[in-house]
């Protein structure tokens, strides 16, 4: 039985959904006021969400990608998780998981930084992987923490990045992070998997009303950052359910079981338990796509406990 602050939630939220999906158009016509609009909405949620008490934001560059260091008196400076955040590569951004970050740092007891990375339509793929290897690159080379004092992570098209970031440092042969903590990655940008369906849409309070429009249009979301000329999803770093994980670090995944993207998780896991990648996997019981986004649940409490939980067995402690 979830919280009456997650019943609350889940109302909120659908009323959020609803709007913002309303604006949706196909990636080819959508133009950019409506994408700037959906950005700014997208992050008042970090904007006016609360933070964690005595929150800190500092700007750096890490690889030339503006970045927000976040910690508060809890994080441990040495203990450094780099976090992509979400929006499906054409939304999101540092401001709008502000809030979010706030908390999982403060819980995690880790300094997070979250990268500026590029976004389409207007800067296609690769530029969302370069910047995300770039940034971890930058806080070894440039920073000079080591490889073992950095997790990366992140939620939904975040999670996405984390993933084909590890595979491209895994081809480029440079040490890899300590691991990796996963909040409904987006594994299967191409909706292949069995929870894409009409009922999953109607359960889905955050992502069922705007794939209900993909849908309707004939659309592809990864069309927002990925020309269809380009598109190969047996490249295992555009499409990470087609990536090999033996030799990598510990994974962690946390995934709702009323969310489209649950079978991206369930097929990770299985690719996981196939390549012998040591993981935690956890599905959260009527739980929303995402919904670390309301920071005061009792559930997402949890959640950020058993990310933390998960980093300190595979982040030093000072």
């Amino acid at each position: 039985m979830i919280s009456k602050e997650a019943q609350e939630s889940i109302k909120r939220y659908k009323q959020f959904a609803s709007f913002i999906s309303s604006f949706y158009r196909t990636p080819s016509e959508i133009s950019a006021w409506r994408i700037g609009f959906f950005r700014w909405f997208i992050n008042l949620q970090g904007v006016i969400g609360p933070k964690a008490k005595g929150t800190l934001k500092e700007e750096v560059i890490l690889g030339g990608v503006r970045t927000l260091k976040i910690s508060t008196p809890n994080s441990d400076p040495e203990r450094i998780f780099l976090y992509y955040h979400g929006g499906g590569y054409s939304m999101g951004s540092p401001k709008s998981h502000y809030s979010l970050v706030s908390y999982l740092a403060d819980i995690s007891k880790t300094t997070v930084y979250v990268p500026d990375y590029r976004l389409g339509p207007e800067n296609k793929y690769p530029a969302q992987l370069d910047d995300g290897v770039s940034t971890y690159l930058s806080l070894i080379n440039d920073f000079g923490y080591s490889p073992n004092q950095i997790a990366i992570g992140g939620d939904s098209a975040g999670g996405n990045l984390a993933l084909i970031t590890l595979l491209k440092l895994k081809k480029l042969g440079v040490d890899l992070p300590s691991s990796l903590a996963l909040l409904s990655p987006w594994a299967d940008p191409s909706g292949s998997g069995e929870s894409y369906n009409d009922d999953m849409a109607d359960r889905d309070i955050l992502l069922g009303p705007i794939m209900k429009n993909v849908w309707k249009n004939n659309d592809e979301l990864y069309h927002f950052y990925i020309d269809e000329e380009d598109v190969d999803k047996q490249n295992e770093l555009m499409f990470p359910l087609s990536g090999n994980y033996q030799n990598c670090p510990p994974i962690m995944i946390q995934v709702g079981t009323e969310e489209l993207l649950l079978s991206d998780s369930q097929t990770l896991k299985k690719l996981l338990e196939r390549d012998g990648c040591k993981h935690e996997y956890f599905e959260w019981e009527g739980m929303y796509h995402v919904f670390h986004i309301d920071v005061k649940m009792p559930e997402t409490i949890q959640a950020f406990n058993q990310i933390g939980s998960f980093l300190e067995k595979h982040l030093p402690k000072k």
